[in-house]
């Protein structure tokens, strides 16, 4: 069959030259003519590896690979026969094979597949293999369908020749992604997982233990390089650093290991090594390089590929380490079939590999004798192979209805778009289960099987540990749910101790430290997080205002609040002094009372007095509440007896001082006492005075809600950086408070103009100077309390500086006002004189008291005069 005619792309037309080159030029060693074959209705071709080359041209194709290469060509003629011998597939027809070694080499491999696409028989012609041209013997056909090939490298140029013939490639070995990107090789299959799966596998395998920093050595072979490359893309999407990396040939040169091992001694942190080998000699280089340097380089391997040739892996090195392999069924039949042609003749005179294999019997039987097809992932996979094309022929003989010869029926009814079409739907029972390639891949899924080589009685020996499945779901739903691994059958490498490799470059973070980037590429060190932030999802979040870490910052826990407490000696002394000032205030009403009629005691106002010393009462009893636990009723409770207290000490103050002062301004003219300056006028003004604040009171309550019931969040500053933040609480002195405050401060300033003005009333038994002392007094330490509110930060401190001003200033006013008349009153003894003028209505006499009657002008009016008896 000639080369296709369609329209071909650049690409195809490069590897329709290298066809027709190979085809009719190309000096080629002998053994590439030499084909396994079998007479069939209609053919399929297989494209294997069985021979290498030692790198020298007059060595092509003169190494002979180990005995499974064997084993996977015969698994294909099994499968061939096996579907022979089967009635339900191919019924009447017989299927005929084909196959071609090419020796481990791509130019060897388009030279088989051109000859099985052109139905060409190689000839050799003195040290050549040359393909003379087109046959019409009817024995040799060309095939529909190709098996092969075992590598990615050679895979891809005889995908680019079948296609050209649109005939399909079912490969059992090649791996690479690439093969399987869309519209790149439309006519290529393959019955092995690509490496994306197997990248996954070894990326969730990382995962599960944490191990997010490793090293990689890869050999440089084009199926590993390419399976490099699909790692390190998926590792970054994935935050797992491979940070080392060391590239060695297949068979590792000294030069080659000792940079490697370097390169591993360089860099401590990464415990774990990703290898990517396609042969157990590479494996086996570099486990004997790590173990012998000088110090040993003590490593967990994860080796990242099958080592089909695992007859050759040497146990010891590899110990302790996991290994990422295909699952792969036992195939007992296909066992039994191989260890049956080691006597047949015929099988040895079929096969032109098989004496040079299996010459020594002996040698041949060691390997397969027990359990040797589920150490050789490519053996399901060719059975797989030749299946799916045995079931799409099967399928295309029956849709066409094609009788009498099937290979003439085919080519001339056009079957080769319609087979490749109908074989990405095939479907069948398979050696690993239901078969059915991915939709839109072209491939199957990913099965894989964790192994541990572990010592069991003094031996060596491959345990299963886990596996990991394409088709369990997704990652999202977590690793588990696709990778399976039971740790505690692990044996890990003696180094470890028996415990899990750690294998991270970052520091082991203290509580309340969160990791930070170092300059070292994908290193971690720890950064210490604030003392009001927690570590959350490895950031720093910062706690709400009433919330504080824990000890090891991990929650945020809400603050409990403190407030002012009896127990504090500062406290303790107010509430002391709050009680000696209500004793006081006690004694001074019931001396007030009992000398009520004592012409010094009328002449104060008894009547503002009572107004007086209520306020002094009140002002200490604001003290309670505000050294009590912050609640809203306490809160209104201590600032209403506040304000009232001033607006009656102040208001009562206001008007005795303003008595006296207009009383003595007015005798300058008249002898008439001024208008309101009566007792019951006093206390109507006072009244006023009061039902004005208490109207401010309810007017800034409701305009301002919870203006006289709010709590003061305080957060005092800690003395070091390390010191928790403490919440204290405190009735907030708010708008209310402060806009009564000021109407006091308005009092009391009126009161203490009247009492400068009042200054020189003769008399020092007048009470304008004492007035004057008590409120000046009262401003002083307001106007101290009003910024140490405002700054302070802790409640005791509020409570200090509001406690106070109502405690020193009762104590000033009974010292100043009360104490001096009640002390002349009751311990200074009047004559007879006197007390007669007591008894017939205390008008007091100024000639009776020389000592306490000013000097200064006799024609004013002395304030006793204007009192209502």
């Amino acid at each position: 069959m000639p080369c296709a005619t369609t329209i071909m792309d650049r690409s195809s037309l490069a590897v329709l030259a290298v066809c027709l080159h190979l085809a009719h030029g190309a000096h080629l060693p002998p053994e590439v003519c030499s084909m396994y074959a079998k007479k069939g209705d209609v053919y399929i071709g297989g494209v294997f590896s069985l021979h290498g080359d030692a790198k020298g041209v007059d060595n092509r194709c003169k190494t002979r690979l180990p005995i499974s290469a064997l084993h996977v060509v015969e698994a294909m003629v099994f499968a061939v026969q096996a579907i022979n011998d089967d009635d339900k597939v191919l019924p009447n027809v017989t299927l005929g094979f084909m196959i071609h070694d090419d020796c481990s080499r791509d130019e060897y491999a388009i030279w088989g597949s051109l000859a099985l696409l052109m139905g060409a028989k190689g000839v050799t012609e003195g040290e050549s293999c040359m393909i003379p041209g087109m046959t019409t013997d009817v024995e040799v056909r060309s095939v529909v369908g190709i098996v092969g090939t075992g590598k990615t490298s050679s895979s891809e140029v005889v995908a680019s020749t079948s296609g050209l013939f649109e005939r399909p490639l079912v490969s059992y070995g090649a791996t690479g992604q690439k093969l399987l990107e869309e519209n790149a090789f439309l006519y290529y299959f393959s019955t092995i997982s690509s490496d994306q799966y197997k990248v996954t596998a070894i990326l969730d395998l990382l995962d599960l233990f944490e191990w997010q920093y490793v090293a990689l050595v890869y050999a440089a072979d084009y199926d590993m390089l390419n399976m490099m490359g699909e790692l390190q893309i998926a590792a970054n999407r994935r935050r797992v650093c491979v940070h080392v990396q060391a590239m060695v040939s297949e068979a590792p040169t000294e030069k080659e290991l000792h940079k490697m091992v370097k390169l591993l001694q360089n860099n401590t942190y990464a415990k774990v090594v990703v290898l990517l080998a396609q042969s157990a000699v590479t494996a086996n280089a570099v486990f004997s390089a790590a173990m012998k340097a000088d110090p040993p380089v003590n490593l967990t391997w994860v080796v990242g590929n099958s080592l089909a040739n695992q007859d050759v892996l040497e146990e010891d090195l590899a110990r302790g380490n996991l290994f990422v392999e295909y699952g792969t069924p036992e195939l007992n039949e296909f066992e039994q079939y191989f260890r049956s042609m080691m006597g047949s003749k015929r099988a040895n005179a079929d096969n032109p590999w098989f004496d040079e294999f299996c010459g020594d019997l002996d040698r041949c039987l060691s390997f397969s004798a027990e359990g040797f097809s589920k150490a050789i992932p490519t053996l399901s996979a060719t059975i797989d192979a030749v299946y799916a094309l045995a079931f799409t022929l099967d399928e295309v003989i029956r849709r066409l209805n094609c009788t009498g010869t099937v290979a003439n029926c085919l080519a001339s009814q056009g079957a080769n778009t319609l087979f490749t079409g109908m074989l990405h739907n095939v479907s069948f029972r398979g050696t690993r289960g239901d078969f059915k390639f991915t939709e839109y891949v072209r491939s199957v899924p990913g099965h894989f099987i964790i192994r541990n080589m572990q010592e069991i009685d003094g031996a060596s020996k491959m345990v299963e540990i886990g596996s990991w499945n394409s088709l369990s779901p997704s990652h999202e739903s977590g690793n588990e749910t696709r990778l399976t691994v039971y740790k505690s059958l692990i044996q890990w490498n003696g180094h470890s101790g028996g415990e899990t490799p750690r294998s991270v470059c970052r520091d082991d973070c203290a509580p309340g430290q969160v990791e930070e980037p170092l300059k070292k590429k994908c290193c971690l060190g720890c950064r210490e997080c604030k003392a009001d932030e927690i570590v959350k999802r490895s950031t720093c979040v910062q706690c709400r205002e009433m919330e504080w870490p824990n000890d090891n910052q991990t929650e945020c826990l809400a603050l409990v609040p403190k407030t002012v407490t009896l127990g504090e000696p500062l406290v303790i002394l107010l509430f002391l002094f709050a009680c000696l000032g209500l004793v006081l205030c006690l004694l001074t009403a019931s001396g007030m009372v009992r000398y009520r009629q004592h012409s010094l005691i009328k002449a104060t106002s008894r009547e503002l007095s009572c107004v007086n010393i209520l306020g002094l009462v009140m002002g200490y009893l604001a003290v309670f509440p505000l050294l009590q636990s912050p609640k809203p009723l306490t809160c209104a409770a201590a600032q209403a007896l506040y304000v009232l207290a001033f607006t009656l000490m102040y208001g009562s103050l206001l008007l005795k001082v303003n008595r006296i002062y207009r009383i003595f301004e007015s005798s300058i003219n008249s002898a008439k006492s001024p208008r309101f300056t009566g007792p019951r006028a006093q206390l109507m003004i006072a009244a006023v005075l009061v039902v004005i604040q208490a109207l401010i009171m309810f007017i800034t309550g409701v305009a301002v809600p919870n203006t006289w019931i709010s709590i003061r969040k305080l957060f005092p500053t800690p003395l070091t950086i390390n010191q928790p933040r403490t919440l204290e609480n405190f009735c907030k002195l708010d708008y209310g408070f402060l806009v009564s405050m000021c109407y006091n401060a308005v009092l009391a300033l009126a009161c203490s103009l009247y009492a400068y003005k009042a200054r020189n009333v003769p008399g020092n038994y007048n009470e304008a100077k004492f007035y004057a002392a008590s409120v000046y007094t009262t401003l002083v330490l307001s106007l101290a309390a009003l910024p140490v509110y405002f700054i302070a930060e802790t409640a005791l401190a509020l409570a200090v500086s509001l406690s106070l001003v109502p405690i020193m200033d009762g104590y000033v006013t009974l010292l100043c006002i009360y104490l001096p008349k009640l002390y002349v009153v009751i311990f200074k003894k009047l004559g007879d004189g006197d007390n007669q003028g007591d008894a017939n209505g205390g008008r007091f006499r100024p000639r009776k008291l020389p000592a306490l009657v000013s000097t200064g002008n006799v024609t004013k009016v002395h304030p006793s005069q204007t009192s209502v008896e």
